[in-house]
C-alpha cells in the first residue's frame, strides 16, 4: 500500500501547466521560471553567433527561450549547461529585446492598435524605419556597457528623448525617425565599430511577431521587412546580431514574397522536440512542483539530480528510466494487455501532428488535464499501488488537449473557426474529394481579420497540410492526427472515446 498522499501529488501534477502552459502566462518570478525551464540540445545552435532565425510551431517553446535570453542568469545557465563555446565570455555580450514581452505585463513597445493606426498603408521604407526606431529606442534605454558610450551623439536630441521616454507612442517618434534615418544609420554603424574595438557583441531578440497586426494576411510586409533589414545589416555589421523567433508557417516564400528568403536558410534553426526531451521536461516540472512530488519521483535511484543552479532539480536523460516512471504513474498498458498500447509510446503517438511533431504545451496539458479528471471524484481505492492515474484519465485528457489545441490554433488563425462546424462528424481517413467538398461548402467568416487566406478549397487544404493539421496518404485519402481530431469533432474507427465521468 502506498504511503504517498496521492491527492496532494495529483494537485501538484494539475499545476504543472499554469493557465494551460501558455508561455506568456508563465510566472514573472525568475526563480520559478528557471525551475520550469529545460535546456535541450538543439538550443545550442540558437546561441551560435550566426543563427539569425529560430523557427517553431505554436507551443514549441519559442517564447520560453526568448524570455530566458532576457535573464542574465538564464543565459549563463544555458551556456554552461549545454557547453556552448561560441559564447564562452558572456560578459562581452549585451542582450536586448527588439520586440516582444520578456514578462507577462510588458509595456515597452507600442500597442497593437497604435501600430495598426500609424502603419496603415505603410511602405517598405516605413516599416524599416519602424524596426530601426524600436531597436534604437530599446538601446538608448539601456544603462549598461557599450550602449552608454557616445555612439548616439549625432542623432538629434529630440529623437533620443522621445525614444527613451515615449517609445510606446509611435506617432510621436516615427515621423522624426523616418526623416532622420540617415543619421540614425550612421550612429548604428559607429556602434558596430565600437563593439569591434572593444571585442563585444550586441544581440537583438524578437518574439510575438504574429501579434504585430490583427490580420494574418497583413503580417507579411512587416515580417518581410524585418528579415530583409537584418539580412542587409548582416553584411554591413559585424558585431550586432539578431535572434528572430518566428512561427514556422510565417516563414514561407509564397507568403512573404521575399526573393532572398532562401539566403536565410543558412542562418536558421528549427525548434523541434524529441520524445525523450518532452519526458524530461514533464518530470522536471513535476520534480520542482513540490517536495512531495520530488520524494515520489526520487524512489527511482538516480532519476533526480539535485543542482546548485537556478534550474533546480534536473532529470536523468535515460529513456529507460523515463519509461519506468511513466509505468509507475499510470501502468504499463493503456488497458489490461498490450493490445490497447504501451503507455510510454501511446502518449507521444497521440500528441503528434501530421508532421510527427509534438509541442511541449500539449504534453504538459495532457497530464494537467488527466490529474484534474482524477481529482474530480478522487478515491484512493481506485488507484492501485503507487499509481496516480488510470489509462481512462489519459484517454479523457487527450480529448481535452485536442479541444484546447484547436482553441489555440483558432486564436492564431481565426479563419479555422468555421471548420469546427463543417468538419464535425467527418470520419477519417476520407477520400480527398469528400474532404475538398467539405471545404468548398464551408461558410467562411466575412469579418475583417477572420477571413481565410484564400477561398480555393485546394489552396486551403494546402494550408492545412503545412500546419500539420492533416496529411495526405499515398492512396490520396486525407487523415487527421488525434491531437486535432476531437477539437474539430472528427472521428476515426477505433479512436479514443471520451470517458463518461
Amino acid at each position: 500500500m502506498s504511503n504517498f498522499d496521492k491527492q496532494k501529488l495529483l494537485e501538484l501534477m494539475a499545476g504543472i501547466a499554469p493557465r494551460n502552459a501558455i508561455a506568456e502566462n508563465e510566472s514573472n518570478d525568475d526563480a520559478v521560471f528557471l525551475k520550469n525551464f529545460l535546456p535541450i540540445p538543439n538550443y545550442r545552435q540558437v546561441l551560435e553567433r550566426d543563427t539569425l532565425l529560430i523557427l517553431g510551431g505554436k507551443g514549441a517553446g519559442k517564447t520560453q527561450l526568448f524570455r530566458l535570453l532576457a535573464i542574465p542568469s538564464g543565459r549563463r545557465i544555458l551556456v554552461e549547461n549545454l557547453k556552448i563555446r561560441a559564447l564562452d565570455d558572456l560578459e562581452k555580450t549585451t542582450w536586448i529585446a527588439g520586440f516582444g514581452r520578456t514578462r507577462q505585463q510588458g509595456k515597452t513597445f507600442p500597442a497593437l492598435e497604435t501600430i495598426e493606426a500609424q502603419m496603415q498603408n505603410a511602405s517598405n521604407l516605413d516599416w524599416r524605419a519602424f524596426w530601426i526606431g524600436l531597436m534604437l529606442g530599446v538601446m538608448l534605454r539601456q544603462n549598461q556597457g557599450i550602449l552608454t558610450s557616445s555612439w548616439a551623439d549625432e542623432i538629434p536630441l529630440e529623437i533620443r528623448e522621445l525614444l527613451i521616454n515615449n517609445l510606446p507612442r509611435l506617432s510621436a517618434w516615427f515621423p522624426l525617425v523616418r526623416q532622420d534615418i540617415e543619421k540614425i544609420n550612421s550612429a548604428l554603424d559607429l556602434l558596430d565599430e565600437k563593439l569591434i574595438e572593444s571585442d563585444q557583441w550586441l544581440f537583438i531578440t524578437y518574439d510575438e511577431l504574429d501579434k504585430l497586426v490583427s490580420s494574418y494576411n497583413q503580417l507579411a510586409v512587416p515580417i518581410r521587412e524585418l528579415l530583409a533589414f537584418w539580412l542587409d545589416r548582416w553584411r554591413r555589421w559585424e558585431r550586432i546580431r539578431p535572434k528572430i523567433f518566428l512561427r514556422t508557417d510565417l516563414f514561407r516564400e509564397d507568403f512573404l514574397s521575399f526573393p532572398d528568403a532562401s539566403k536565410l536558410r543558412a542562418y536558421q534553426t528549427n525548434l523541434e522536440w524529441k520524445d525523450a526531451w518532452l519526458y524530461q521536461l514533464l518530470f522536471k516540472r513535476l520534480a520542482n512542483s513540490g517536495q512531495e512530488m520530488a520524494d515520489y519521483l526520487g524512489t527511482l535511484p538516480n532519476f533526480l539530480k539535485e543542482t546548485n543552479t537556478p534550474l533546480g532539480i534536473t532529470i536523468t536523460s535515460s529513456e529507460y528510466s523515463h519509461q519506468f516512471m511513466i509505468e509507475k504513474i499510470i501502468g504499463r498498458f493503456m488497458g489490461e494487455n498490450p493490445r490497447k498500447g504501451y503507455t510510454y509510446s501511446w502518449i507521444p503517438n497521440h500528441l503528434k501532428d501530421a508532421g510527427g511533431r509534438i509541442n511541449p504545451r500539449s504534453l504538459l496539458n495532457l497530464f494537467s488535464f488527466a490529474a484534474n479528471r482524477r481529482l474530480g471524484d478522487f478515491n484512493p481505492q481506485n488507484l492501485s499501488g503507487d499509481t496516480l492515474l488510470n489509462p481512462s484519465d489519459l484517454q479523457g485528457a487527450i480529448v481535452e488537449a485536442s479541444e484546447h489545441r484547436i482553441g489555440e490554433l483558432v486564436d492564431e488563425y481565426p479563419w479555422l473557426e468555421p471548420l469546427k462546424n463543417s468538419l464535425n462528424g467527418l470520419k477519417v481517413p476520407v477520400a480527398e474529394e469528400i474532404f475538398l467538398d467539405k471545404l468548398k461548402n464551408t461558410t467562411w467568416s466575412g469579418e475583417s481579420g477572420k477571413q481565410p487566406p484564400t477561398l480555393n478549397p485546394e489552396e486551403i487544404m494546402r494550408y492545412l497540410l503545412q500546419l500539420g493539421i492533416i496529411d495526405r496518404r499515398s492512396d490520396k485519402r486525407v487523415n487527421m492526427p488525434e491531437i486535432y481530431m476531437y477539437g474539430f469533432g472528427v472521428k476515426r474507427p477505433g479512436g479514443v472515446q471520451r470517458p463518461k465521468r
